[in-house]
């Protein structure tokens, strides 16, 4: 009976307006009769030779955008002249692909053993999650404050800011970690350098503990923005210990005696600088400010002055800058004040009617 059935089954299927399946409906054959005879057929595997099931995947998700969030160990011999095996475990990354549609790897590496790549994976990988990721960069401190970080904080620091960051770098950090790669820098480093800036310091002998701790402060601000443009992943200088100025390293504030201060304006009188001695003494301004202050800023009729510009020395350059403060600030005159400015500004305007020169800005 079987064989006159698939005899059948054979004579339909030759027909092009009825297919296998359609003829073993009409022949009543069951669903594993079908099978086997399409496999006989060769057009589908025959039931019993099925693949083994595949195990789900155990590496990670993809990222947003589709890029693999992949990670393997890699086992790296090498072998010297002398015939000694070399053993490094790398940890192989996928961070997603190009615009050619190729899959980028990052290598990270290499370790003594694979335990250490292990845990090296499991820490990129989370990263990788996370967006925390920091591809391996060979970039150096030195490189990252000349190139990239010093030409950014000169726009947005006062010159004199910036002098401060660059002569500090370049005189007291550079020449000891600037050769060290970036992403290699770690805090005990840091610590090494503030112990010999206390001990040896530089061309002038040890630096005060003040000194030191300034000189972190911007190594911590160097390697934050390095953080902030995804070079590295942690600010190292955050677990560094910088020095703790003592007490007793506090100089005493000295000044002077009202009578000592009476006798050195008695000394100034009459000369030019008269006005910029007392209003120094009267206010409190910086020299700078004093130096920086213009008529405009001047109001002699209420007795009062608007600190809004300074004068200062960068690198042995004369410019004009802000207030320390950044803003600026109204200072009241005493009436002894307003008259000796009162007496500066005409002497100004007599000298210039004198030399026929153009209007005088600064009050000095």
């Amino acid at each position: 009976m079987k064989e006159r059935k698939r005899s059948v089954l054979d004579e339909f299927a030759t027909q092009a307006t009825i297919s296998v399946e359609q003829a073993a409906h009409v022949l009543g054959l069951g669903r594993t009769a079908v099978a086997y005879e399409a496999a006989r057929r060769g057009e589908f595997p025959h039931p019993q030779a099925r693949t083994a099931r595949r195990r789900p995947c155990s590496r990670p998700a993809r990222v947003a955008g589709g890029a693999a969030m992949r990670g393997h160990i890699h086992k790296r011999v090498r072998t010297n002249a002398a015939g000694k095996e070399t053993v490094r475990w790398y940890v192989v990354v996928d961070t997603g692909f190009d615009e050619n549609g190729k899959r980028k790897q990052r290598w990270h590496g290499g370790f003594a053993t694979r335990h250490e790549a292990e845990v090296e994976r499991a820490r990129i990988v989370s990263n990788l999650h996370s967006g925390g990721y920091v591809a391996p960069d060979r970039l150096t401190l030195g490189e990252w404050v000349r190139q990239s970080w010093l030409p950014m904080m000169k726009t947005r620091v006062k010159p004199s800011t910036f002098d401060s960051y660059r002569s500090n770098m370049a005189t007291h950090v550079l020449p000891v970690l600037g050769s060290r790669a970036l992403q290699k820098l770690t805090a005990p480093m840091l610590n090494t350098l503030y112990a010999a800036l206390l001990s040896h310091g530089g061309e002038r002998g040890p630096l005060a503990a003040k000194t030191v701790r300034y000189i972190h402060t911007i190594v911590h601000k160097a390697l934050a923005d390095a953080v902030d443009a995804g070079i590295i992943g942690a600010n190292v200088a955050e677990r560094a210990k910088p020095p703790r100025p003592n007490r007793s390293d506090a100089q005493k504030i000295e000044c002077w005696e009202p009578a000592e201060l009476a006798a050195f304006l008695e000394s100034v009188t009459g000369t030019r600088l008269e006005a910029a001695w007392r209003l120094a003494a009267m206010t409190g301004v910086r020299r700078g400010e004093v130096l920086g202050l213009r008529w405009c800023d001047v109001d002699l009729d209420a007795s009062r002055i608007a600190v809004r510009n300074a004068i200062v020395s960068v690198a042995y350059e004369v410019l004009e800058s802000s207030p320390k403060s950044h803003q600026a600030r109204v200072i009241d005159l005493d009436p002894e004040t307003t008259a000796l400015l009162r007496r500066h500004r005409e002497r100004q305007q007599r000298e210039r009617e004198a030399s026929a020169s153009t209007t005088t800005t600064w009050i000095s």
